[in-house]
């Protein structure tokens, strides 16, 4: 009995010493590190994987950065594999970096704002660039992207405004939303033939481009596409668009020329509005509807047709298109809008075909020069009291096919025009 009294008790106090041992932390296993910094460069680590990511740290990069294939950390060699979003973030004084071909991912940010940065190469192993990856690098000059590359994340080049040309890779499907916006010294984009969507302000502000071809299987372009592309003279649409998107050369006032295939159906709001230098367009009749604002604000436009297929004039559609003396209003037309016309002051006649139903508000009003417009319905259309100017209402002649029925409906404000007169023959 007390030999095994004895025996139990020893048994119990190795069991306590060895537990005792176990948790005890100078025994313990040591943790790898998370993080490392090396030769100036804040890693995160995966000791696990043998991976590291290039990540931002306590103090800004600068001057020229070399990012190794691999380093060793405590006995174990990593591979660098990834540099994290915005992890060069806003190093101002960063003017240089090299990144070798084991990465594979660069994250959203990781360069914005590095306004020293002049160049950089993509190497082979980045097919992807996320959104806003330079943007802001004032300085950039030269970007080389390799031709497996998938694709560029939104707003990837915004502001760079040292940037002059750029060769899209072969592969690319889509130009993102903003790629290029605020590219003041941009010139010259090739765009390759796998591109078939462009997105919406993707060249939007770019001051010095001139001009732009887009390979015939871009079918799809985003909203205010070139918006204030100020030195843009001449655009030809090739006949895979079926869509002038709205605000696309919203002040491009040094447009002067472009030609609409006849492919487009739809021209939608504020597709031209404010380009000054615009003096003539010819408008295909495959053209089935357009937008409001279309012209408004083109003052040298002197010279439109309207296309058959479309059934009313837009909304402020020739607003302020102060060189603009004659139009042909078609037979389909059944509705002229508000501010259709507001601002034309060299129209100076205006034929009304019997298709028209009624005229909205301020339609020709502050057209200083108008002083004939013929109405061909014998059922006057519906008008408002400021459809026409004061000054027309007064000084102006309308001609009617009965100038009894326009005279006499207290209904509508024909009855105030000062001049009505049958139709010349």
């Amino acid at each position: 009995m007390k030999q095994t009294l004895k025996t139990l008790c020893t048994v119990a106090l190795i069991m306590s010493a060895t537990a005792a041992m176990a948790a005890s932390p100078l025994l313990a296993k040591p943790k790898k590190a998370t993080q490392a910094i090396v030769d100036g460069i804040n890693y995160k680590l995966d000791a696990k994987n043998n991976k590291a990511k290039v990540v931002a740290g306590v103090n800004l990069y600068a001057g020229f950065v070399d990012i190794p294939e691999k380093f060793e950390e405590d006995s174990v060699t990593y591979y660098v594999e990834e540099i994290d979003g915005g992890a060069f973030k806003d190093c101002v004084t960063l003017s240089a970096i090299s990144i070798p071909t084991t990465v594979t991912k660069i994250g959203a940010e990781a360069f914005k704002g590095c306004t020293t940065l002049e160049e950089i190469t993509i190497p082979n192993s980045v097919l992807e660039l996320k959104s806003a990856t330079f943007e802001g690098c004032s300085s950039l000059r030269n970007v080389v992207m390799h031709n497996g590359m998938t694709a560029l994340g939104s707003g990837l080049f915004r502001r760079c405004t040292a940037l002059k040309v750029v060769n899209i890779p072969d592969g690319i499907k889509q130009l993102p939303s903003d790629l290029f916006e605020g590219c003041t010294s941009l010139t010259a984009v090739a765009i390759p033939s796998t591109v078939s969507k462009i997105g919406s302000s993707a060249f939007k502000d770019c001051a010095s481009l001139t001009s732009i071809e887009l390979p015939n299987t871009v079918k799809d372009l985003g909203s205010d596409l070139f918006r204030n592309c100020s030195s843009l003279q001449e655009f030809s649409f090739s006949t895979s668009i079926s869509s002038i998107p709205s605000g696309c050369f919203e002040e491009c006032t040094s447009l002067s020329y472009v030609s609409i295939s006849n492919s487009i159906t739809e021209i939608k709001n504020d597709a031209f509005k404010d380009c000054a230098s615009l003096d003539s367009v010819y408008l295909p009749n495959s053209i089935r509807k357009i937008g409001s604002a279309v012209f408004d604000g083109c003052s040298s436009l002197s010279l439109v047709n309207l296309p058959t297929a479309i059934d009313k004039i837009s909304s402020k559609m020739f607003r302020n298109c102060s060189n603009l003396a004659r139009i042909e209003i078609t037979n389909n037309i059944k509705t002229i809008e508000s501010d259709a016309f507001n601002g034309c002051a060299s129209l100076d006649m205006v034929d009304i075909p019997t298709s028209v139903k009624q005229i909205e508000s301020d339609a020709f009003d502050n057209c200083g020069s108008l002083m004939t417009v013929t109405s061909r319905s014998g059922i006057p259309p519906k008008i408002k009291k400021n459809s026409f100017s004061k000054q027309f209402q007064k000084d102006g002649v309308l001609y009617v096919p009965s100038p009894t029925a326009y005279r006499n409906n207290p209904k509508l404000p024909w009855s105030t025009f000062r001049n009505i007169e049958m139709i010349r023959r």
